[in-house]
């Protein structure tokens, strides 16, 4: 009887505490909704030379960890500190068209929003220019390719990239080389006077690069980006 007894209290101790449910009262704990992770600017790259006033603005998409919808906000201002926004737009696009001045000097910066208003940081803040009018001067033609050629594959360690460029005016010309693994490509070389430049490569990974042309007269061409493959 004594066992029975005791069989039947621990019966009854073990249906109490697990119907007791947790120390709040059974209530779980919500779970925490976090911020957007910060964008990564794309274009226009940092101390970008514009031709083009009429300018897209593209940055990459934000994740979220929580699957929330995200928007953007980009701002433009004339100094680093941002006191004076020239330009601002809330988008859910990850590119936006702003028709700049001629000739001035342009900081640019982006945030992600999810629609719980959580907010991320700032990107960090890229410049760029956008050059004056030229006047009478005209730019120089865009760079075309000349080795390696548009998805061409490639051996070796050492690279030549090879380019040719012409200017109406036949004034002298310098190139800024952007090339690397990423898309777009980041400046390599600055005021090149040659149209052809060694590269180091490693194998199996796909390279990007475009030229920028100027001439002495302020007058500017962005090139397209090309790529090639190592073996």
């Amino acid at each position: 009887m004594k066992h029975l007894n005791l069989y039947i209290i621990l019966l009854s101790l073990l249906f109490l505490f697990s119907c007791g449910g947790s120390d709040d009262g059974g209530v779980l704990p919500s779970v925490l909704n976090e911020a957007p992770g910060v964008p990564k600017l794309v274009f226009p790259t940092n101390n970008l030379v514009c031709t083009n006033f009429n300018l897209e603005f593209d940055w990459d998409a934000a994740i979220d960890s929580n699957g929330d919808a995200i928007s953007y906000t980009i701002e433009i201002a004339e100094n680093d500190s941002f006191a004076t926004i020239v330009f601002t737009q809330n988008t859910s696009q990850t590119t936006n068209i702003f028709n700049l001045e001629k000739g001035t000097t342009y900081f640019w910066r982006v945030k992600a929003m999810d629609n719980i208003g959580n907010e991320s940081a700032y990107t960090a803040i890229q410049t760029f220019f956008t050059e004056p009018d030229a006047g009478v001067n005209i730019v120089p033609n865009t760079a075309s390719v000349v080795n390696p050629t548009l998805g061409e594959r490639v051996s070796g360690t050492t690279i030549t990239l090879d380019w040719d460029a012409t200017d109406g005016d036949n004034d002298p010309l310098t190139f800024d080389l952007y090339f690397g693994d990423t898309n777009p490509p980041v400046l390599f070389a600055e005021g090149v006077d040659a149209t052809a430049l060694d590269v180091t490569v490693f194998p199996d990974t796909i390279y990007y690069w475009r030229v920028v042309v100027k001439d002495d007269k302020a007058g500017v061409t962005i090139g397209q980006v090309w790529n090639f493959r190592t073996e």
